[in-house]
């Protein structure tokens, strides 16, 4: 099929321009900055998503867009809305003038709970703006939970307390949350660019969720010592989060750490409990966790691992 693509250089975007292309599609990128030679099996549309012009010729011609890309950190509520719902209003726009026959919006498991973040309103606000549209195409809502694998930054920090032997954990221990290895999410959404499916879809590894003692408990078989985990209070860590918001003021460069993220890390559940989509053989949190660990090993993300001095018994 034709597909257009928009958040292909973004960390879920590229395993997901890799699975459309295995699966034989032909796909249009939207790149802001495209470099020489990237990504040379598809045709490369210069833009983003307020450039009307580019989002014309991105959605020209094609049967399906993918509409992945997105803002995760941002220096207001109005750059989230900007970005999360209005890019989505203009690429929907685009591809309804064009006629595209299907369109498939990744939006969050945040959604859910729009008063907790800007971000979770944003991409509440753009799929409430979806459902409420007039179309003849087919529309698929994917929230995913939290995406994991080889080459996340985001949760690049948390791996690496989960290889110490006390792990500083920003969270709660009764807390409960879902988990998708990046490449598990990618092979949905190829798979839901062509199925006869619509509708909103919440997406994990099919386990029922995880809680932080099983993550450690994962990472010990793995660094060949216990966890210890103490978790931080929620007041302590949004001391935190508030003077990176004063950086971020200064600077007015977004960052990952502020108080809406650690209301997020502190909300108790975040587990997939609405319409999944289905897989014979979702990747496992053990499987795909120790990979992604390996993985920022070899790239120097993370110290080499060494074995832990025992204590004779």
């Amino acid at each position: 099929m034709r597909i257009a693509l928009t958040g292909a250089t973004g960390f879920a975007g590229g395993p997901i321009l890799s699975a459309l292309l295995a699966d034989g599609h032909r796909v249009k990128a939207l790149v802001r900055r495209p470099r020489d030679g990237q990504f040379p099996a598809a045709k490369i549309v210069t833009g983003g998503l307020d450039d009307i012009a580019a989002l014309r010729v991105l959605t020209s011609e094609v049967d399906v867009v993918v509409h992945v890309a997105g803002a995760i950190s941002a220096t207001s509520e109005a750059e989230f809305f900007r970005v999360n719902f209005g890019g989505t209003k203009n690429v929907f726009e685009a591809a309804q003038a064009a006629g595209v026959k299907r369109f498939v919006f990744v939006s969050s498991l945040a959604a859910r709970l729009p008063s907790i973040s800007a971000y979770a309103a944003s991409k509440r606000a753009a799929e409430e703006f979806l459902q409420a549209a007039t179309s003849e195409m087919d529309i698929v809502i994917l929230r995913p939970s939290a995406i994991y694998g080889p080459g996340d930054k985001a949760t690049l920090p948390l791996m690496a307390a989960l290889q110490k032997r006390v792990a500083l954990v920003p969270g709660k221990a009764s807390a409960r949350f879902s988990l998708v290895h990046v490449n598990d999410f990618a092979a949905v959404v190829a798979d839901a660019a062509t199925s006869q499916s619509t509708g909103l879809f919440e997406i994990d590894d099919m386990s029922g969720g995880h809680g932080w003692a099983e993550l450690a408990a994962i990472t010990a078989k793995d660094t060949g010592f216990p966890q210890h985990l103490t978790y931080l209070p929620k007041v302590l860590v949004s001391l935190v989060a508030l003077g990176a918001e004063v950086g971020t003021f200064f600077t007015g460069l977004p960052g990952m750490v502020n108080r809406a993220k650690v209301r997020e890390l502190y909300h108790e559940d975040w587990v997939v409990r609405g319409n999944n989509w289905h897989r014979a053989h979702p990747i496992g949190l053990e499987k795909g966790l120790i990979e992604t660990l390996n993985w920022y090993r070899r790239e120097g993300w993370l110290p080499p691992l060494k074995q832990a001095v025992r204590r004779p018994s």
